[in-house]
């Protein structure tokens, strides 16, 4: 198995920055939209890219990158629910009802997930 070309992917990554930097200088505005799902696809490429490399010095890296996933999801929803129950987060977000929806959709998948018995993996796996 080939390396992962890491210095390929930041020098891509830095590029697209520094691009975005130079027109946003040049007079872009910030407020257009994508930013904020730009931001968000950063943030997770960093979360994602912290689990990849603490996945890689575990027993299971697998296993590793699924419980930093569900926990980091259980964070985020529970977060959000204690936003909106103490009115930090405004209920008249035109975003809340697709979250609602989505969370349902969660729900649904992890009663189902939870009720198939586990998958083997590695050796020997069918």
């Amino acid at each position: 198995m080939s390396e992962f070309a890491w210095s390929k992917q930041v020098e891509s990554l830095s590029t697209m920055l520094n691009t975005l930097e130079g027109d946003v200088a040049a007079g872009g505005a910030l407020s257009t939209p994508g930013v904020a799902e730009f931001k968000s696809a950063l943030d997770d490429l960093r979360l994602r890219t912290w689990s990849l490399l603490a996945a890689a010095n575990a027993d299971d890296p697998h296993a590793f990158q699924e419980q930093f996933r569900t926990h980091r999801g259980t964070e985020m929803c529970r977060a959000l629910s204690t936003d909106l129950r103490t009115g930090k987060l405004s209920g008249h977000q035109p975003a809340l009802p697709a979250l609602g929806t989505a969370a349902r959709d969660l729900s649904a998948a992890v009663k189902e997930a939870t009720r198939k018995p586990p998958k083997r993996r590695g050796k020997g796996a069918v």
